[in-house]
């Protein structure tokens, strides 16, 4: 395997178990890699009997290294500015906050950590 298509495969395992980690605890999916302009989320989640929207930033690694750094200011960013623009019918009556989710992906299975309202949206 390439060290792309094992990034890639690291990437897909990761945000799989984050779906399944949320879908358990009763989260509904509204959209996966969400593209708005330049920009992309992840997942976009709400959960019905909290009126929560929750937009999902999706972190996966095979190694041990911290994998919060790599959510950078400039990332919250991004992602504030992208949640601004999802559709006013995801958004309507609905608090809405930043998770992360860290994904250590090993041979046979995902260690998952789930980080809710993970950072307050910057200005945007």
């Amino acid at each position: 395997m390439n060290r792309a298509s094992a990034w890639q495969s690291t990437w897909r395992r990761g945000e799989r178990a984050i779906r399944w980690h949320l879908r358990i605890r009763g989260w509904r999916l509204l959209g996966q890699n969400v593209r708005i302009g330049h920009d992309e989320l992840d997942l976009v989640v709400v959960h019905p009997h909290r009126s929560v929207l929750a937009v999902v930033e999706v972190k996966a690694t095979r190694g041990q290294w911290p994998i919060m750094s790599r959510v950078t200011e400039a990332k919250q960013y991004r992602l504030a500015r992208a949640a601004s623009r999802l559709p006013v019918r995801w958004r309507r009556d609905r608090l809405m906050r930043f998770d992360v989710g860290l994904v250590r992906v090993g041979r046979w299975r995902c260690n998952v950590e789930y980080c809710p309202a993970a950072f307050e949206a910057p200005c945007v």
